[in-house]
């Protein structure tokens, strides 16, 4: 039988350490290991509980959720976090994404999603739930309009390092706003079978997984 993976909660209200505790032990891939009620206990609980994942809030007293994900990743930075919170800012989610959080869910999830979060998370992927993901495509959106000269040039220069097409970057921009493969053709003029291919080449060159870890790469990297 393969091991459960592990998870140590980070949160500043027990009830919620409990009612994560409750909802996930009887998930036969997870185990939750223990809960920490701020960021420097964490820091510590890590060193000695060692797990595979942490379920970290940003409304926490001493350290506050960005300050203590940028201390577990020097500390540990093989450790995988999650946050789970109820802040959807996206800034806040910008941020986090940014100091090496690989996964973001708010506390509304529900009990599915969260296990594909961390099983997903786990297996070396990114994991944002569908408002995240949401809030991430608008703010793409909004951001596109009328960049500065400064932005150009690092959205150019992304572009060359991962070696991406004009065409590419069309059909990069489409996935990210949502778009379909369907929707994406008739936007562009082309087949279906053509946009499958540009897009297996985009996560191919950018070396992503899903749409979730490609959304991140294009905010980290400024792709669009």
């Amino acid at each position: 039988m393969s091991l459960k993976i592990t998870v140590l909660i980070v949160d500043d209200q027990q009830i919620i350490i409990d009612g994560i505790t409750s909802l996930l032990n009887s998930t036969p891939t997870i185990k939750i290991i223990g809960g920490s009620k701020n960021g420097k206990q964490a820091i510590e609980d890590i060193r000695k509980l060692d797990p595979d994942i942490v379920l970290l809030d940003f409304n926490m007293p001493e350290m506050d959720g960005i300050e203590t994900l940028e201390k577990l990743k020097n500390q540990y930075p093989q450790i995988k976090v999650i946050m789970l919170t109820g802040y959807d800012e996206i800034e806040l989610i910008r941020e986090a994404l940014r100091k090496g959080a690989k996964g973001y869910v708010l506390k509304n999830v529900d009990k599915a999603q969260l296990i594909v979060a961390i099983e997903s998370v786990n297996n070396g992927g990114t994991f944002l739930d569908s408002n995240v993901q949401e809030k991430v495509i608008e703010s793409f959106v909004k951001s596109n309009n009328n960049p500065s000269e400064k932005v150009e040039t690092q959205i150019n220069e992304s572009r060359n390092l991962f070696e991406l097409t004009r065409r590419e970057i069309d059909v990069l921009r489409l996935i990210v706003e949502g778009k379909k493969s369907t929707d994406i053709g008739n936007k562009l003029f082309i087949s279906i079978n053509t946009v499958d291919t540009h897009r297996k080449n985009i996560m191919s060159k950018c070396n992503t997984k899903n749409v979730a870890e490609l959304v991140k790469l294009a905010l980290d990297k400024k792709l669009i």
